[in-house]
């Protein structure tokens, strides 16, 4: 996956709506995309080759998706969103180093909620009456 947000953050704008929804939609797509590639990996689709390259690219959109995160905020919705990601993170690593695939199921499990919420946010910001 190609990450054509290096800076997010710029995106989410107080007052631009689109720019947020914008936002939102780019870190969606990225959890949606890296959950697919996860599935593939644990449905033994990728070939035993191809498994390290997989892993790697996974591993990728985790840290970008760890760096979408305002860490200066000290939030607790940011401190538990960098722990789901590294532990969806862990999850990948050890399928890399140790063939290990028993975290997989979880990852997926949690990625598919993230998206669920991040559904709920756009719906909230797209109709929030402080966008004007």
């Amino acid at each position: 996956m190609k990450n054509d947000l290096k800076n997010i953050k710029d995106l989410f704008v107080l007052d631009n709506r689109e720019a947020t929804l914008e936002g939102i939609k780019k870190i969606k797509e990225a959890i949606i995309y890296t959950s697919g590639q996860i599935k593939q990996l644990h449905d033994g689709v990728v070939e035993e080759k191809n498994i390290p390259t997989m892993c790697t690219a996974i591993i990728n959109n985790f840290f970008w998706l760890v760096d979408t995160l305002d860490k200066s905020k000290e939030s607790q919705l940011t401190k538990d969103l960098d722990y789901l990601y590294k532990h969806c993170l862990f999850s990948i690593i050890r399928v890399r180093d140790f063939n290990d695939y028993d975290f997989i199921p979880g990852c997926v499990k949690v990625l598919e909620d993230i998206t669920e919420s991040w559904d709920r946010v756009s719906l909230a910001a797209d109709k929030a009456e402080a966008f004007g």
